[in-house]
């Protein structure tokens, strides 16, 4: 598994050069962010979310794929909680306050992780299909979320009928439908879905990429140390350990279903991946501090490729 990461962090940093050095010539900046990142928030995502529920139906997979999204809720509850109670405290002038924009960034960072890019090829690789389609329950529970608790960060307000009408809320909803009925999705419809989903991991570092033409990394990463090595602490080694006990509770708690093992696998090893591309997208739609949004998602990616393999080891010692 190490050399699955391994590889998969190395594909990410081939694509991000590559966008890197053509945006540098091309003097791209924040007009080509903003619009790459909608395109991959309202376009790619909600057509990956859809096309993957497309499988075969049965009534143990349905009731095994609640079972993981009710885990997946849970995790994502105990990260909010995490983050929500590692900024209580401090204090901040207003809204507009350059360390209260990065903070928002940080707390999104630390409970939202890369599953769809890090988590998708890495799980396929140990797990296969059946493991990827108990992913979709994590990545189910992370876009509902990320757009109530992740987009009240953004703008300090709650839009219900956006929340409902938002494209990935309701490629999810569409995914699940699809999933449950007694027919599979005419080939024309699926798999232009599947097409345009399968965009997903090289628009998310192209994006990348661009975010890092536009600034000084050397500068940057001086101004951001402290915050940077707190936000990636959290991320990929105190949200991954809490986890971990619930993990090994839940296989306790559950041992009588024959899917638990992999479900929990799966789930615990999306919780542990590094900070996920929706903060940088975030950062560029909701005009936040997109340089530092990157720098989360680029350090966390790295330090992955050793906090990953330790921590599935633990869990596989302990489970």
């Amino acid at each position: 598994m190490y050399l699955t990461v391994a590889r998969q962090l190395l594909v990410m940093a081939i694509i991000v050069v590559i966008s890197f050095f053509f945006s540098k010539k091309n003097n791209f900046g924040q007009k080509e962010s903003q619009f790459l990142s909608r395109v991959l928030l309202y376009v790619i995502n909600p057509c990956m979310i859809v096309s993957t529920f497309d499988v075969e139906f049965s009534g143990q997979k349905l009731k095994s794929l609640a079972l993981a999204i009710a885990v997946s809720l849970v995790f994502h509850l105990a990260m909010i909680l995490i983050a929500s109670l590692l900024f209580a405290f401090k204090k901040y002038s207003g809204p507009e306050d350059e360390e209260a924009t990065r903070d928002s960034l940080s707390k999104i960072g630390i409970v939202f992780t890369n599953s769809g890019f890090i988590g998708i090829p890495l799980i396929n690789g140990v797990f296969g299909g059946e493991g990827v389609f108990y992913l979709m329950a994590y990545i189910l529970v992370f876009n509902v979320l990320l757009w109530i608790w992740g987009e009240r960060q953004m703008t300090g307000r709650t839009r219900p009928l956006q929340i409902i009408l938002n494209p990935n809320v309701l490629a999810c909803a569409v995914g699940l439908a699809l999933f449950c009925v007694p027919f599979k999705t005419p080939y024309v419809l699926i798999e232009p879905l599947k097409m345009i989903g399968s965009c997903n991991g090289a628009v998310s570092m192209v994006l990348l990429g661009l975010l890092f033409s536009s600034f000084d990394a050397e500068t940057e990463m001086k101004i951001f140390i402290r915050p940077l090595a707190r936000d990636i602490l959290t991320r990929l080694v105190f949200c991954p350990l809490v986890l971990l006990g619930f993990s090994v509770l839940a296989l306790r708690f559950f041992n009588e279903v024959s899917e638990m093992h992999l479900i929990m696998s799966v789930l615990f090893i999306a919780a542990a991946c590094p900070v996920g591309m929706s903060v940088s997208s975030f950062a560029v739609v909701f005009k936040k501090d997109a340089d530092y949004a990157s720098l989360l998602v680029a350090v966390s990616s790295a330090a992955c490729v050793v906090t990953i393999p330790l921590l599935v080891a633990l869990f596989e010692a302990l489970a």
